[in-house]
């Protein structure tokens, strides 16, 4: 048998393994020199997990970049909003200054036309007589005005709340029941008709002499009737001869042209002043109607003033004023309180001489 000797055997062995070596460092077996990169190429897994390490670096510096376009475009639109809202804001601030002038200018038109058809000055005049009744202080007021002043003003009835409350009166439900019995059937038609008559000129203007006349004459022909069909031990005959003293009274009220008296006093050559005009005005319950000539306005004009004043005073110096009065109920019960102990031969000495 051939044998080969160990020498040699170990020679050739040793050449072998020298061979390989050689091989793997040519081919990068344990990695490249010494830049780290084991088993490059031969470790498909190692390949993946540099690739991934090549691409963050790329998207960390993808991000890093958009992230600073981000910021410069949401700069850019941070800036823009603000001018927008700026510019906003002072085209609002403009927009609201013109509205206020406009407004400013209808409150302006508004003001003069309520000062010219009196408007103004009946407000003013009613909260000075609701602040003192009596006109007991604003009778005293000081303020100049001429006679001659007071004699243009065109005066006005202001009748409206007396004509309803002689409406309420001659309802059906509102006459004592000694009056509503059949036998005064035609006189309590012919008051209706007359005071029907009188609403209806009231609510375009005022009550006319003639229709004024109608219901004080139908009152007179009433109360004659029942004094004489009635007897005075009746149960409701005192009620119903105040009935027809309130009554009668309040009609007078509705357009009564005593107050042209007083107009004519004026050339007395006394001085007059506002306190005069308002109690005047009080007594004969009159307001300030339209004003339609220059001379007219001027006097509004400087009336207006001056009736703040009185006004300011009688609110500071009086309690709180009255409720307003919604149903009239108010009114007739203080016209009956009120009117029921005149004398009706007074009333009718007070008729004739008009």
């Amino acid at each position: 048998m051939f044998r080969v000797p160990k020498f040699w055997f170990g020679l050739a062995l040793g050449l072998l393994l020298a061979s390989e070596q050689a091989d793997a460092q040519m081919w990068y077996p344990r990695g490249y020199r010494g830049y780290g990169m084991s088993q490059w190429g031969a470790n498909p897994q190692a390949g993946y997990m540099a690739g991934l390490g090549a691409y963050a670096r790329g998207q960390g510096v993808y991000v890093l970049e958009k992230a600073k376009a981000d910021a410069i475009n949401l700069d850019t639109m941070l800036k823009w909003n603000k001018a927008l809202r700026a510019r906003q804001r002072a085209l609002r601030e403009e927009q609201q200054k013109e509205a206020a002038a406009r407004q400013a200018e209808v409150e302006a038109r508004v003001e003069q036309r309520e000062l010219i058809d009196g408007t103004t000055l009946n407000t003013l005049l009613l909260q000075i007589l609701d602040s003192d009744p009596g006109v007991a202080k604003t009778a005293r007021s000081t303020a100049a005005l001429s006679p001659a002043a007071i004699r243009e003003i065109p005066f006005e009835w202001d009748s409206e709340a007396l004509t309803l409350c002689v409406d309420q009166m001659t309802g059906t439900d509102s006459l004592p029941p000694t009056l509503m019995r059949p036998i005064y059937d035609d006189e309590r038609k012919a008051l209706r008709t007359a005071v029907e008559r009188a609403l209806k000129e009231d609510a375009k203007g005022s009550v006319t002499p003639e229709t004024r006349k109608q219901i004080v004459d139908a009152v007179a022909k009433f109360r004659a009737k029942f004094v004489k069909d009635t007897p005075d031990f009746d149960t409701d005959y005192q009620e119903s001869l105040d009935y027809f003293t309130t009554l009668a009274s309040l009609s007078r009220l509705l357009n009564d042209a005593s107050f042209k008296a007083f107009l004519g006093q004026l050339d007395d050559g006394r001085e007059r002043t506002v306190g005069d005009l308002i109690a005047f005005m009080n007594t004969f319950n009159l307001r300030f109607g339209r004003a339609t000539s220059e001379r007219q306005m001027d006097i509004y004009r400087r009336l207006a003033p001056a009736l703040k004043t009185i006004r300011d005073q009688a609110v500071t110096a009086s309690a709180a004023p009255q409720a307003p009065d919604r149903t009239g109920k108010g009114l007739s019960t203080a016209a009956k309180a009120a009117f029921k102990g005149m004398s009706w031969d007074e009333l009718e000495a007070h008729s004739h001489t008009q």
